[in-house]
């Protein structure tokens, strides 16, 4: 694990098993640590929605966002504060990736044969960049000496992406061009900040500024389309 700068309480991409584990119950009190087999329907629903609020928060926090989880805060309360987006799932990164392709082929949608197949193109350009996007994170940070997972980067880019959606969103609400790219600027800016501390934390100081580049351009990339389809 980095011991240095967010590293400390980061070890999605240092851990030594890179399948998904059960949650910790420091992070959801009712959660059965020993076997969750048993576990009711309504029980497994719960906890999964748990999960996705719990990492939306955290990619919500302006906080932890923009200035981090200082040393002086103690090591053990930065590590409870990573803790959601340490154990990677697919249900939340999907739902966001949906939304986003949504928001931006409904605004290129309409009721022509020729806008319909716009809608549709879009919609696939947004899902194939996200995954090109997953795929070159997992490769850079590789290259790069680091440990890091496909799903992981999916989920990452996927929980990341959330403030995206909220700019998109806010698109609708005015064609004004420069309203659309201060607020599109500001989603890129959250989702940026989000992501880079646990995407920086896979490698050495030395090559952070290397594996956070890709996730910049994504983010960059998807910011620049909210803005000119929505």
């Amino acid at each position: 694990n980095n011991s240095s700068g967010f590293g400390s309480g980061i070890n999605i991409f240092g851990a030594n098993s890179v399948r998904e584990r059960p949650q910790s119950v420091s992070s959801f009190q009712d959660i059965n640590a020993s076997s969750t087999l048993d576990e009711s329907i309504s029980k497994t629903f719960k906890r999964d929605i748990d999960r996705i609020v719990s990492n939306v928060k955290n990619v919500l926090d302006a906080k932890r966002v923009f200035l981090g989880n200082r040393r002086s805060n103690g090591e053990e309360n930065s590590q409870q504060q990573q803790q959601p987006l340490r154990d990677w799932d697919l249900y939340g990164p999907l739902i966001f990736v949906l939304l986003f392709g949504v928001c931006l082929s409904s605004s290129a949608g309409g009721s022509s044969s020729k806008t319909k197949s716009d809608a549709g193109t879009i919609f696939s350009v947004v899902f194939a960049t996200v995954a090109f996007g997953a795929f070159a994170l997992t490769l850079n940070v590789k290259f790069l000496g680091g440990k890091i997972i496909f799903l992981q980067a999916m989920s990452l880019i996927g929980y990341c992406i959330f403030p995206l959606d909220l700019s998109a969103v806010l698109c609708w609400v005015s064609a004004n061009s420069w309203y659309r790219f201060f607020v599109v600027g500001l989603g890129v800016t959250w989702s940026c900040g989000a992501s880079v501390p646990f995407v920086s934390a896979a490698v050495v100081e030395e090559r952070k500024a290397l594996a956070v580049y890709p996730m910049v351009l994504l983010y960059v990339t998807l910011g620049l389309f909210a803005a000119v389809v929505v």
